[in-house]
């Protein structure tokens, strides 16, 4: 079912825009709409003075601020047990303002220090390795004061440079440099030079000439002994981690006090921010501003009185709908408790239109009957129950998720019922417990007609259903094509039905009443397509059989779940070690129990969606999103 829905005006001073606004966000109940989207607006849109511009700005400003902040802390100190706190206050700017102003600082200091420390353990790791391979081969000379000592890294496919640099240095220090190389890694070699000091400068102008990188420690660790800094390097290395964890310690801290409060204060701007944003969309005369929206026709009253609350000067009335305004109106569905969960698989396909009819309380029942028609097993049914049962104990949060637990559960359930019908659990399981069937038992070749013909006669019933709503609905709104479409298929259908109903002796007068009835039926139904009717008109009827024949898949699914459980029983007991059979079984079974938890909801909804819906549904309608402050 969906709610009925009204168009609301509303009309006031310009003095009290903001408090009507503010009174509407918190009702939560209308759902505004831009002066834009009307065909014909007979009002001016609604210019903001500066000083709301300047407000919003700040507002958004601040709000980007305190998200920064969150951002900042990540989820250090965000625990399930810490609460996101009190519901913001009408006036929290000032507290927000003065907040951000004492926290920013010590955020900032805290995350340039965890910054800093993280770019020192991601790049001394490099320095040590290069000193760790040099140091081994440094010489005597490199110690002594006279000395300069210069590292070269060279990238491995430049090797040929080495050489040649050695060659310059000889030549420039009148052979009284001493140079040695190693790998640093599988891309790097390094080269040591000691050189005299008094040809230090001559080196390194060289060096720079040529474009050479040299091996450049941080500046705390430069112009000391390789040997000293190495060391210095590990100990550095060491002491980050806890560094780290201090960082990480202040940050928390800082996150457990501030956050409900910085969260608090972000959802009350946000709030006031889009009571600001949504002013664009209204519209104004000289001293009134003019506003639109939709709101449920039973929240009228409440509407009315909270705007009587901000003051004299607001008047709200309810337009007359017009055709534009029932095709773009909002749906809002309102169905009993036990089908609400379905309405989240009416919104996967598409939302009905604002006067096309609600499928939900249809699929409500039809879903999970099927769903127990294909699983029917006492046993998978029960564990199916129980898993989502627990399920919707852990995920009580509403939502889709939640919603699609509910179904399965109430699937799980009508699987209890069939799996008694046919006497099943666990396959032929209960049969060792005395289980019987109560109606058929599916798994006997001798019966296994007569599931057919009741998924058979389930699926004529079912499209038989459909088309009688599609003619309903085509009727109503006066759809020619649409009437002759599915009132031929509908025609053509009975007639079919009076043929087999002949052939099986139930009706006197043989099968030509019954065959003049689907010419008559085709007749219809290649008529709404014109002239191409002649082809299509036959093909859309066999069409209409084929979606019939396709609920054959109601009993085929099931017998092969059942198979499968038997093969895994009949194996257990015939491998010949009671450990090795039980293994098997158990895998077999869990197996099918979760191809019985999917391939039962996958058929259903197709059963529903393509060959039930397609029949007299036509979606497309828009969802009904009321300006409401955050939750």
């Amino acid at each position: 079912m969906r709610l009925e829905m009204v168009h609301l005006q509303i009309v006031g001073l310009k003095a009290l825009l903001g408090g009507c606004v503010h009174r509407l966000h918190q009702l939560g109940c209308v759902q505004l709409e831009k002066l834009s989207d009307l065909s014909s607006p007979p009002v001016r849109p609604l210019h903001l003075e500066p000083d709301a511009i300047r407000q919003q700005e700040d507002l958004a400003h601040l709000v980007a601020r305190l998200e920064g902040l969150l951002a900042l802390l990540g989820d250090a100190g965000a625990h399930p047990g810490v609460p996101a706190g009190e519901a913001p206050d009408d006036d929290c700017q000032a507290a927000a303002q003065a907040g951000a102003d004492e926290l920013a600082p010590q955020v900032r200091a805290l995350t340039a220090r965890r910054d800093a420390l993280l770019a020192d353990q991601a790049s001394l790791p490099r320095y040590t390795a290069t000193l760790t391979r040099l140091l081994p081969l440094v010489p005597k000379s490199a110690h002594s004061p006279d000395n300069l000592a210069v590292a070269v890294l060279v990238n491995r496919s430049q090797l040929a440079l080495l050489d040649l640099l050695a060659q310059k240095v000889t030549s420039l220090t009148g052979g009284r440099a001493e140079i040695v190389s190693n790998e640093v890694d599988a891309a790097t070699r390094a080269m040591l030079l000691v050189v005299p000091r008094e040809h230090g400068d001559d080196v390194q102008r060289m060096l720079g000439r040529e474009d050479i990188s040299r091996l450049q420690l941080p500046s705390e660790y430069a112009g000391q002994p390789f040997e000293v800094a190495l060391s210095a390097l590990h100990q550095r290395l060491a002491a980050i981690p806890a560094e780290l964890a201090e960082v990480e310690a202040g940050l928390s801290r800082l996150a457990g006090f501030w956050r409900p409060r910085l969260e608090r204060w972000r959802r009350g701007l946000r709030d006031r921010l889009d009571e600001f944003v949504v002013q664009s969309g209204f519209g104004e005369t000289e001293h009134t501003f003019v506003l639109y929206g939709w709101a449920p026709a039973r929240d009228l009253p409440r509407v009315e009185a909270a705007l009587a609350e901000v003051g004299e000067g607001l008047v709200a009335e309810a337009l007359p709908l017009s055709e534009r305004d029932l095709a773009r109106a909002p749906v809002a569905l309102d169905n009993p408790a036990p089908a609400r969960p379905f309405e989240s698989l009416v919104r996967l396909l598409t939302l009905p239109r604002y006067n096309g009819p609600d499928p939900t309380l249809l699929m409500a029942f039809g879903l999970p009957f099927f769903f127990g028609i294909i699983l029917g097993d006492v046993g998978y049914g029960a564990l199916l129950l129980l898993l989502s049962l627990g399920l919707l104990a852990r995920f009580s949060r509403p939502g889709t998720l939640r919603d699609l637990l509910r179904v399965l559960a109430l699937g799980a359930a009508w699987g209890i019922v069939f799996g008694f019908l046919y006497g099943e659990a666990f396959g032929n399981l209960g049969e060792h417990f005395g289980l019987r069937p109560l109606w058929l038992d599916r798994g006997s070749a001798s019966q296994v007609p007569a599931l057919l013909l009741f998924t058979l006669a389930l699926g004529a019933a079912h499209v038989t259903l459909g088309l009688a709503l599609g003619v309903w609905e085509a009727w109503r709104v006066r759809s020619r094509g649409h009437l002759l479409e599915r009132g031929g298929m509908l025609v053509g259908l009975i007639g079919l039905f009076l043929v087999v109903a002949a052939l099986l002796d139930w009706l006197p007068g043989g099968i030509t009443p019954g065959m003049a009835v689907i010419l008559l039926g085709v007749v219809l139904l290649g008529s709404a397509y014109g002239w191409v009717g002649v082809l299509a008109g036959p093909i859309e009827f066999i069409g209409a059989i084929g979606n019939i024949l396709s609920y054959l898949r109601l009993a085929a699914i099931g017998l092969a779940s059942l198979y499968l459980a038997r093969v895994a029983n009949d194996l257990a007991g015939s491998l010949g070690n009671v450990v090795v059979g039980a293994v098997v079984a158990v895998l077999i079974h869990a197996l099918n129990l979760v191809m019985g938890a999917f391939s039962p909801s996958i058929h259903s909804l197709r059963l529903h969606y393509v060959e039930f819906f397609r029949k007299f549904y036509e979606g497309g309608g828009r969802p009904y999103e009321p300006f409401r402050q955050q939750a």
